[in-house]
C-alpha cells in the first residue's frame, strides 16, 4: 500500500476500485452536456394544447415570433389560423364591445 491508501492491485484501503482515467471521462461528459446547452435556442415551440376527446386537439404553435392555431386528429393536422398580437387585440376588443352591447340590451 502506498501513501495514498491505494494497494498494488488498484484497490483503496476501503476496497473500492478506482478505474484509471475516470476523471477524464467524467470531465468529457460534462463538457458534452455544456456544449449541448450552448446550442442555438429552439425556434419552434408548442405553446399550448387542448385535447377535445376522441383523439382530437387544438394547439398553439410558436415559430420565432409568429403563432399558429392548429387543429388535429389521429390522421390529419390543419392550420386553423395565424395568430398575431394585432388580431388578438382586435378580436378581444370586438368581444368586449359585443358583450357590452348584450349587457345593454338586457
Amino acid at each position: 500500500m502506498n501513501s495514498d491508501g491505494v494497494q498494488a492491485n488498484g484497490l483503496t484501503a476501503a476496497g473500492w476500485a478506482i478505474p484509471s482515467g475516470w476523471w477524464l471521462r467524467v470531465r468529457a461528459g460534462w463538457e458534452r452536456i455544456l456544449r449541448l446547452k450552448r446550442a442555438s435556442p429552439r425556434r419552434l415551440r408548442l405553446a399550448e394544447t387542448l385535447p377535445l376527446g376522441e383523439r382530437r386537439f387544438v394547439a398553439v404553435l410558436e415559430f420565432e415570433r409568429e403563432r399558429f392555431l392548429l387543429g388535429g386528429t389521429a390522421s390529419s393536422l390543419v392550420l386553423l389560423t395565424r395568430l398575431n398580437a394585432e388580431n388578438n387585440l382586435e378580436q378581444a376588443s370586438r368581444g368586449r364591445n359585443a358583450n357590452a352591447a348584450e349587457a345593454g340590451r338586457l
